[in-house]
């Protein structure tokens, strides 16, 4: 493998993920999300989806908003808005509806894994003596954390219920999806580290680590995917 050429790769895919998440919190700064985790879902989704999330976001990121807008609000009280925006969310095609559930667990993990991976550069932890198993450990546990988070927010925006119900909720509607997206991601960079790169050393301060890293973000949305279909078409997840 010539390792300049895909050092230059690497920079270059990386570099574009760092530019279109600019690009997108920009947006966010001026088109403000009726549901204000997206606002942080959107840029995360940037900084690995590139193009992507350019098309998912000024396809129906943006119309959202639109359309909510458009609706006269002076006269209504909060929760006939809050229910008006949920309305809105059942008009999107269920295809829509599935990418931005999965993108929305997407964003705990991928926040996760940057957080993670950082943190054990700087401070290793091994299980069973493994580096490796010590930093993705630390990973899944932050990603489960992130994820719950996010969607405890989104349920809480969406519905006025307890907090000890809203944290059971975000717990079933996440664990899955985020289970799903983890596989997808590691799978990934088992490949990239003892197949692809095994007589090199992919270094976490690498360009080639962080680009490894958005391919294996992108298996983890294509894994996570059918879930959120699944978990969704069972009522277990509300669709977005």
């Amino acid at each position: 493998m010539n390792t300049m050429f895909f050092n230059a790769v690497s920079c270059f895919f990386v570099c574009a993920g760092l530019i279109i998440a600019l690009i997108l919190a920009i947006n966010v700064i001026f088109h403000r999300q009726s549901m204000k985790i997206m606002n942080i879902v959107w840029v995360l989704t940037g900084l690995w989806g590139h193009y992507f999330a350019l098309f998912a976001y000024y396809t129906f990121g943006v119309r959202k908003d639109n359309m909510v807008a458009t609706v006269p609000m002076e006269n209504m009280k909060m929760d006939m808005k809050i229910s008006m925006e949920m309305d809105m969310s059942e008009v999107r095609p269920q295809w829509q509806s599935i990418t931005l559930s999965a993108l929305h667990c997407g964003a705990g993990c991928t926040l996760a894994d940057i957080i993670g991976e950082w943190f054990t550069y700087w401070v290793p932890l091994q299980i069973g003596g493994s580096l490796i198993a010590g930093s993705w450990a630390l990973d899944f546990v932050l990603a489960l954390i992130l994820g719950v988070f996010f969607q405890f927010i989104a349920i809480r925006e969406m519905e006025a219920i307890s907090f000890r119900e809203a944290v059971s909720r975000a717990f079933k509607a996440d664990f899955f999806s985020l289970l799903a997206w983890q596989v997808g991601m590691y799978s990934w960079m088992a490949d990239a580290t003892f197949i692809l790169f095994k007589d090199e050393s992919l270094e976490k301060t690498s360009w080639t680590f962080w680009f490894m890293m958005q391919i294996a973000m992108l298996l983890g949305f294509m894994v996570s995917y059918p879930v959120n279909a699944w978990l969704i078409k069972s009522g277990i997840k509300k669709g977005m």
